[in-house]
């Protein structure tokens, strides 16, 4: 890195010499002189950072550039839309490390390299009153930058979603009527739904190209099949449900499980190896990745699946939108009381948003800066794009969300900011100024259809750091455990051999160190709710 600032300074002090040497006509190398004289005023630094695929070249974004600006600083962005655990893998055990990362590190990979970064509450305390801000009006952001050491090597986002699960269950209406059918309740009607999309051509092409139910399944792991837009949201059909993370712990009464353990998951996979028997799933669910998973769905011609899960109706099935409704949470039986993954300080709070390395010759700049992407202003902007193209402020302070082209407000936020890859502090009173165009309003209002059936607050594992030993003790279990769960539950689905194998699958879990995961999980739950005036809620 040091090798890479060097050259940027000498390239931009070479128009300066051509200056010098007389040039008296006011051109375009002029005004290139200009900018890289205005460049040397500034503070450089280096900053990699993952993106999503659509994301512009970030030094293309107005909004980023005006911070920088402000802070004057100049940021060299590593900006990487693919091969990201390779390039951060690199990074860290390489010696080059960047100024900073946006985004990107695990609470292992910072406490692994621990002495790679800087300890940010002092420099918070002084330079970062945008941040000192957030800490003080939702103290549990505070808590999730704090690391068991009691140091802060990064620094968490609140974001604008007033949504408690990221997850909504989603079924064609228009096919349901074509049909004659009414919405399922049951796992049982759920069956008899799709058995009749496979049948009936709801989409009229004359076509048996119906694809009954499919999901992200992570092209066969990962969060995929454990957490986000899963068909294992459908263990609330057993009155059991998970965090939305890969470790997929459910709570009942204090006492943790994890979930791909359970009978309630062994019942899961033999129902969904019955769909698969019958032909009711989409037979790439396994190898598709998100792309294509959307792509699907969002056929030119016609609508081709019946139920499937996602973030919001526009993102799963595009334009098709409007033939799909939310389907409330399914019963496996008339005395089962059913829930649905929530999880609202994870949904709203993320970590590790931010964190400086001891690379970084400017610390106090560094901190100066990534303070102002905490402000109203650029907060808002951070979340759906720059000012004015993507959101206007009137005169009373109030904002404004222009709308995207056919409502696709994911794409054009994913294209235009950071969103969830950004430092940001959305607090409750820039949402009461907030206009939030149509697309937003209806995703609320369908996550708005599963908060009756959300677990009660203390049945939803919180966010938790582990300390170094903890995670190191845990590290090897987790990579046994969750290969061989992600190999399983695609394997039982097409083959059918769920109850064959169960046993041995519980016996080969407990030799790879599940215990260990349950004594470390359950000791880190007890302990939070062990602290004194805690407080969960968001704002």
């Amino acid at each position: 890195m040091r090798g890479m600032r060097r050259w940027v300074i000498c390239v931009c002090m070479l128009p300066v010499i051509i200056l010098l040497q007389g040039c008296s006509v006011k051109n375009e190398s002029d005004h290139t002189t200009e900018r890289n004289v205005e460049l040397l005023d500034r503070v450089q630094i280096s900053v990699m950072t993952p993106t999503h695929q659509l994301s512009k070249n970030l030094q293309d974004i107005p909004y980023l550039n005006r911070i920088a600006t402000d802070a004057k600083i100049h940021v060299n962005w590593m900006q990487k839309r693919n091969g990201w655990e390779e390039a951060k893998s690199t990074a860290l055990t390489s010696g080059e490390m960047p100024d900073a990362f946006l985004a990107g590190l695990t609470d292992q990979d910072i406490i692994a390299n621990k002495d790679k970064f800087v300890d940010l509450s002092e420099y918070i305390d002084k330079y970062a009153p945008n941040i000192k801000r957030m800490f003080e009006e939702v103290p549990e952001t505070k808590r999730v930058s704090t690391f068991p050491d009691g140091k802060m090597y990064s620094l968490p986002g609140v974001r604008p979603i007033n949504t408690d699960s990221y997850n909504v269950l989603m079924i064609n209406k228009k096919w349901l009527d074509k049909l004659g059918l009414t919405e399922p309740t049951t796992l049982d009607e759920l069956r008899e739904v799709l058995t009749a999309f496979r049948n009936g051509d709801p989409n009229g092409n004359g076509k048996q190209d119906e694809l009954g139910m499919d999901w992200w399944a992570g092209a066969g792991g990962s969060l995929g099949s454990r957490g986000l837009f899963s068909v294992t949201s459908l263990l609330g059909a057993y009155g059991v449900t998970d965090n939305f993370t890969e470790e997929m712990i459910g709570v009942t009464k204090g006492q943790i499980c994890f979930l791909f353990e359970s009978d309630e998951y062994k019942s899961l996979v033999s129902y969904l190896a019955e769909l698969w028997k019958e032909k009711l799933i989409n037979p790439d669910v396994f190898t598709q990745d998100y792309s294509g998973m959307k792509a699907s769905a969002q056929q030119d011609d016609v609508a081709t699946v019946g139920v499937t899960f996602g973030w919001s109706l526009t993102d799963r099935v595009g334009k098709w939108a409007n033939e799909y409704v939310a389907l409330p949470p399914l019963r496996s039986g008339s005395n089962v009381a059913p829930l649905w993954p929530m999880s609202p300080s994870r949904v709203r709070i993320t970590t590790n948003l931010f964190s400086m390395t001891t690379a970084n010759p400017h610390p106090v700049e560094t901190i100066q800066w990534i303070d102002q992407f905490y402000s109203e202003e650029n907060s808002i902007q951070g979340y759906y794009g720059s000012m004015p193209d993507y959101v206007t402020k009137e005169l009373d302070g109030i904002y404004t969300i222009v709308p995207a082209p056919e409502g696709d407000q994911d794409t054009q936020q994913w294209t235009n900011a950071l969103v969830d890859n950004g430092p940001l502090y959305f607090s409750q009173s820039l949402e009461n100024k907030t206009i939030v165009p149509p697309a937003v309003t209806i995703r609320r209002e369908l996550d708005s259809i599963y908060k009756a059936y959300e677990p009660k607050s203390v049945d939803i594992y919180p966010m938790i750091k582990f300390s170094s030993e903890e995670l190191n003790e845990m590290a090897l279990a987790k990579s046994d455990i969750f290969k061989l769960v992600d190999e399983k539950f695609a394997e039982w689905i097409m083959n059918s051999t769920v109850d064959k194998e169960w046993d041995q699958y519980i016996n080969q879990l407990k030799q790879m160190g599940l215990p260990v995961l349950y004594r470390i999980y359950q000791q880190g739950y007890e302990d939070y709710y062990a602290q004194p005036n805690l407080n969960v809620n968001n704002n």
